[in-house]
């Protein structure tokens, strides 16, 4: 009787162990699922992440473009004037050894006709009112500056190795018709273009704008 009430204890022990078994697999399998869901959200707030810096990185470099263009033309003496200004960027130019050339238009338009150089957007074409003023980007390329060829437009290689499409406008928004002053108004905007690694190139931001006065 002793060996038979043993041997259903187990057999009772060994039926536990393996119901045991089950809920320890069971419990493993919830676990990684909630690990996966869970690896899931950080991927995209990774993701997220590096397309921020890869904005806040490319807006950077598109601001700095365009403050460069601005500082050039405002340290002109006795601007306006015609002519070209030179641009250095960190391209090479094969077998020379030194910057790409880019020789900036710095002829000016009248109010009337736009300005010269890149359309900008007018009451009637802006898609928002705020951006009244600034350049047209889905307007044609305007003659790209060149080591050889003047322009109101230039692709910038940058130092990183990224290249960006910077265009200008010029307009004489006073023709010093009354005594004062001639004031020019120069508009700059700059978008990426592409970029020298493909893992950079996740997220291209939308065009920089930056205006200033010039005055004489």
């Amino acid at each position: 009787m002793a060996q038979s009430l043993n041997s259903r204890s187990a057999v009772a022990r060994q039926q536990d162990r393996f119901r045991q078994c089950g809920m320890t697999l069971l419990e493993l399998m919830i676990a990684l699922s909630v690990l996966s869901i869970g690896m899931l959200g950080a991927t995209g707030m990774i993701l997220a992440g590096v397309q921020s810096n890869t904005r806040n990185k490319t807006d950077s470099t598109a601001v700095v473009l365009d403050q460069e263009i601005l500082e050039k033309f405002a340290t002109l003496t006795n601007y306006p004037k015609s002519g070209t200004a030179t641009i250095f960027d960190c391209g090479l130019q094969t077998g020379s050894g030194t910057a790409n050339q880019h020789l900036a238009s710095l002829t000016q338009g009248t109010v009337a006709a736009g300005g010269a150089g890149a359309i900008l957007y007018t009451t009637a074409t802006a898609p928002l009112p705020s951006k009244v003023g600034d350049i047209d980007w889905t307007q044609a390329t305007p003659t790209l500056a060149t080591a050889a060829t003047a322009g109101y437009a230039m692709q910038y290689r940058a130092c990183s190795g990224d290249t960006y499409e910077v265009r200008w406008n010029i307009m004489e928004v006073n023709p010093n018709a009354n005594g004062l002053s001639r004031i020019s108004m120069l508009t700059v905007s700059s978008r990426q273009l592409s970029a020298q690694s493909t893992h950079a190139s996740i997220l291209f931001s939308n065009p920089t704008t930056l205006r200033t006065l010039i005055e004489n």
